[in-house]
């Protein structure tokens, strides 16, 4: 089954928001020869721009939901290539001020008239973009979407649009992927390193 579009009367409905309070810190991993506060305008993001007219920051509440969105796209991958591990780092991100997003998932998506599959379903992504670019313009002028990630529908992720200048700053960063805190979260997963 293909995911829905968003209904004529999107505007009209009254979505399910969470905040995110300042201070609160967001976790990410990124290509560690790029900044880590990155909007993507590209085409390849889940909830990017369908045009590239703005750009989106990918995050998540909890480090899981962000080694899940980074380390699990692959399905079935039980084994990380030393390659992919070099080539990430991991930051956390101080929020510096409140962020509302529009929560698409549970209760949240009966409301807004959308499914699961908007956020799960597979390539192409041309529904989660519409999604996107129809949340965006939102009257609630919300500052991101909340989701939970493909690959562990338990860990809470927020795709943060660029609305003005960032709403978060670096806090921390870690350039060396491959110590005990980062297998420790591999281990649920029954993912481990490549030979």
């Amino acid at each position: 089954m293909s995911a829905p579009l968003p209904p004529p009367d999107l505007a009209s409905r009254d979505p399910v928001l969470i905040t995110v309070e300042a201070g609160e810190i967001l976790h990410r991993f990124f290509t560690a020869a790029y900044d880590p506060i990155h909007f993507d305008r590209g085409r390849d993001g889940r909830l990017n721009a369908p045009d590239g007219s703005y750009g989106v920051l990918y995050t998540a509440k909890e480090a899981r939901g962000a080694f899940a969105e980074s380390f699990l796209r692959i399905p079935g991958r039980t084994l990380i290539p030393s390659d992919l591990l070099a080539k990430k780092a991991y930051v956390q991100l101080r929020v510096t001020r409140p962020l509302v997003l529009i929560k698409l998932g549970g209760p949240g998506l009966a409301r807004l008239g959308a499914t699961a599959e908007v956020v799960h379903g597979g390539l192409p992504y041309d529904a989660p973009q519409t999604w996107s670019a129809a949340l965006r313009e939102h009257p609630v002028r919300a500052s991101g979407i909340a989701y939970y990630a493909r690959h562990d529908d338990e860990a809470l992720c927020y795709a943060l649009y660029d609305h003005g200048p960032p709403a978060v700053e670096e806090e921390y960063r870690e350039t060396s992927l491959d110590e005990d805190w980062f297998w420790d979260l591999a281990e649920p997963y029954g993912v481990g390193l490549a030979p």
